[in-house]
């Protein structure tokens, strides 16, 4: 009876450390999932930004949200690099006259290592081209980079649409 009771006290001991244990990794977790969910929200709010900017055809709001090593890989044109260049795509794509009623994104998902978050998107739209409402779809492979002690901006930004509804 004796040995019984040894027994029982040391895995109940046992028990109570493990629960400890798991009790502390679950006060860390929080710490992480709001540094996640902070990190989602912000890029989700550059989404944002970068359509609210693209309807208003504000190109310095728009070449802001880009590093300045940024590159970009746009649907069927040549890649873009450095921050006078993204400037120039966006000039001349404004050029073309299409007009951006509204375009939503939708996560598919993310990876963050580090100073750097991989995030795939599926995007849809409405614009205006040629004086007719056009519906959109496509998605969109962005990598952002926290700068030092600073915001996310974009480092690699391509995008291509899919076939029309």
């Amino acid at each position: 009876m004796r040995s019984f009771l040894c027994v029982l006290i040391a895995f109940v001991t046992s028990l109570a450390q493990a629960q400890t244990q798991q009790d502390n990794k679950n006060k860390e977790m929080p710490a992480f999932l709001k540094q996640l969910a902070d990190t989602r929200k912000t890029i989700a709010d550059g989404y944002v930004h970068w359509t609210e900017s693209v309807k208003a055809k504000d190109i310095d709001a728009i070449v802001d949200l880009y590093a300045n090593d940024a590159t970009i890989l746009p649907d069927r044109r040549e890649s873009v690099s450095g921050k006078g260049a993204i400037r120039d795509f966006y000039k001349g794509w404004f050029a073309e006259g299409d007009k951006l009623i509204e375009q939503k994104f939708e996560n598919i998902n993310s990876v963050e290592e580090g100073d750097l978050l991989i995030d795939s998107t599926k995007f849809s739209g409405t614009l205006v081209r040629d004086g007719k409402e056009v519906s959109f779809r496509g998605k969109r492979l962005t990598v952002w980079k926290r700068e030092l002690k600073g915001p996310w901006k974009i480092l690699r930004d391509t995008w291509n649409e899919s076939p029309a509804f």
